[in-house]
């Protein structure tokens, strides 16, 4: 009877085991707030993955065909440019990218110009000649900046965009919806025409009668008079007399 008993409660505490289990591995793939749309992974699980898939590889990079074809070299070694044998030297280093490179000399600046035809010889020797070290000195490869093409036709100074075009008044073409509409007959004060005809030359005209408080209106019209009348005439300057 005890074993009986035995084998009972071990097959209960079996069976509660493999319930828990059941219960860990469904509770993994629950989804907090799946009616909200909230996923079940970390935001930041997520960004690491898109970088890391995002991330370019350095063949990627020098397979560009956005990238220069020139290098600029500086901090050379002053005796490169007095030295043929140091000057096939450096230009050894740089043809084992490509042999059709081309070089020019700056003596001033202690730099150098690499020029090649694609822009894949140019990436790596810029990756790989990097602080690398030639004569007594560690010389630093830079891609050149190019040269945007001029017109020739046309190097005149371009005026600005017209961005601001519709600020014109009036404007080009009327906005929409616009529609014309009729003027009004122009507004004739007769009182005024009738008042401005009873002026006469020299007389006073009073507008508004003064009281006790306050002043009274008085227009005086002048008398048109011809303004060359009174204006007095310039005497001639005598000749000087001759002894």
């Amino acid at each position: 009877m005890n074993n009986v008993q035995r084998d009972i409660n071990m097959e209960k505490k079996h069976s509660s085991c493999m319930v828990e289990e059941e219960e860990v591995e469904d509770s993994e793939n629950i989804i907090i707030n799946e009616v909200d749309g909230l996923p079940s992974l970390h935001p930041n699980f997520e960004s690491h993955t898109e970088n890391s898939q995002g991330v370019r590889s350095i063949e990627d990079l020098v397979h560009d065909e956005d990238l220069p074809t020139s290098v600029i070299v500086t901090n050379v070694d002053a005796r490169v440019f007095k030295s043929d044998e140091l000057k096939s030297q450096i230009e050894e280093l740089f043809k084992r990218f490509g042999e059709d490179a081309t070089f020019q000399y700056f003596r001033s600046f202690r730099r150098m110009r690499v020029n090649y035809n694609n822009p894949n010889a140019a990436a790596n020797a810029r990756i790989q000649l990097h602080q690398a070290h030639f004569g007594e000195t560690d010389i630093n490869c830079y891609f050149a900046q190019p040269v945007t093409p001029i017109d020739i036709e046309d190097q005149h100074l371009q005026p600005p965009a017209l961005t601001k075009q519709f600020l014109i008044s009036p404007p080009a073409s009327p906005p929409i919806g616009w529609e014309p509409r009729q003027e009004n007959e122009p507004l004739v004060n007769h009182d005024l025409l009738a008042a401005i005809a009873n002026l006469s030359a020299g007389g006073s005209h009073e507008l508004h009668p003064g009281g006790s408080g306050q002043p009274g209106i008085v227009v005086h019209a002048c008398e048109a008079s011809n303004p060359m009348q009174n204006v007095p005439r310039i005497q001639r300057t005598r000749c000087p007399e001759h002894l």
